[in-house]
């Protein structure tokens, strides 16, 4: 049983402050059982760089002492102007989520870091931290959280006055671990076997196979590329396209020259006689491969599937560097990547504090005339495609 101590409480609110932080925080991160890239001051601050200015936020990092040891850290912010903040109104966040949609950064399994033995007296104080502060928020809303997340042991008892609501919110996809990149492959589904070993036969007979993975001077470059097949699959396809967002490309820049030295993180491109066909953008922690993006151009690639090949690779190669490899998020249990990869989904949640039941009952009914809207507007898609059809008869 972990025992509790009274720890002492620091509240970062400057960006200066923040900066100052990097040295303990990666010090902090090294000593914690549980922690994420994602939740590393690279990632975050970053973050707080590229969209500190949008949205009204105030930086709301909680740091925990134990004399002058950092101990814990709870990375929040408060947003002022949400997208919905007429129902939630000041809403409790952690950094690094929050954006507009067409800017989403999409960063999961955000979480508090706690010193291995300090992880009970960490949850206390930020319990209490977040009632003394409660004048300053009127919801909290985490998203993307698994589910030994720390912050889900907050107010578990409704304590304090604070109402607490746990909802599924999507699903992690991790490939199984297994030693090699052959046993990898033995787990794929026949189908997918065949594919793979086809486009290896016909990459090694036809010409010349290359992967390449960006240098720090070619970062602009890669991205681009990866923005242009993107684009090239999905305009016109989807209702938005976050490679034409400045706020996003802006924020991969920074954290790739962040992290790249450092062998965090990379791009990878299938060249194939001296032509790109496909690229692979991952992040990479001490245990951990996180796939974050790919694309392909649609030239030869139903003949070569220059994508499914070079993923294949990339997770036997994690797999023989004993790393896990995880595609992150899906909306879906029955995602192409639990099919295609042999990846298995696992629940995520979404987590809510607020002092006002009214709160949520607000949200709740908000979400149901969401949903009604998005069905009656699919209906109407739908229908009008089927007029066009007969009016085409």
């Amino acid at each position: 049983m972990m025992k509790h101590t009274e720890l002492k409480l620091r509240l970062v609110s400057s960006t200066e402050q923040f900066e100052a932080l990097e040295e303990s925080w990666n010090e902090l991160s090294v000593a914690a059982i549980d922690k994420s890239i994602f939740a590393s001051w690279d990632w975050l601050f970053t973050w707080w760089e590229v969209f500190s200015e949008c949205d009204s936020r105030d930086l709301f990092i909680l740091c925990f002492y134990d004399q002058d040891l950092l101990v814990g850290i709870a990375p929040f912010q408060i947003a002022r102007k949400y997208p919905h903040s007429y129902i939630q109104g000041r809403t409790l966040r952690f950094l690094a989520s929050g954006e507009q949609l067409q800017d989403s950064i999409a960063t999961p399994f955000l979480d508090l870091l706690a010193r291995d033995g300090y992880q009970h007296s960490v949850v206390l104080a930020v319990e209490k931290a977040v009632i003394e502060y409660q004048h300053r928020w009127d919801f909290a809303d985490f998203e993307f959280l698994l589910e030994t997340s720390l912050i889900t042991q907050c107010f578990q008892q409704n304590s304090g006055g604070i109402n607490r609501r746990l909802d599924a919110y999507g699903y992690r996809c991790v490939v199984p671990q297994v030693d090699t990149q052959e046993e990898y492959l033995e787990t794929l589904p026949k189908r997918w076997q065949k594919d793979y070993r086809k486009s290896d036969r016909l990459f090694h007979k036809n010409g010349e196979l290359e992967i390449k993975t960006a240098e720090f001077e070619r970062i602009d470059e890669s991205l681009a590329l990866l923005k242009d097949m993107h684009c090239e699959r999905w305009a016109g396809r989807a209702d938005f396209l976050v490679f034409e967002s400045e706020k996003f490309n802006q924020f991969h820049r920074k954290i790739l020259r962040r992290l790249l030295p450092k062998g965090k993180a990379y791009i990878r491109t299938l060249c194939f006689d001296g032509h790109p066909m496909s690229t692979y953008y991952a992040f990479e922690g001490e245990n951990w491969v996180h796939y974050y993006q790919s694309a392909f151009y649609q030239k030869n690639a139903n003949r070569y599937m220059p994508l499914l090949y070079m993923l294949c690779n990339e997770i036997g190669s994690a797999m023989e560097r004993g790393k896990h490899f995880d595609f992150m998020f899906t909306d879906s249990e029955n995602s192409y990547k639990k099919y295609q990869y042999s990846a298995e989904a696992t629940p995520m949640f979404r987590l809510l504090w607020t002092p006002s039941r009214f709160r949520l009952l607000l949200l709740d009914s908000y979400r149901m005339y969401k949903r009604v809207w998005l069905r009656l507007k699919d209906y109407v898609v739908a229908l009008r495609k089927k007029l066009a059809r007969e009016q085409g008869k």
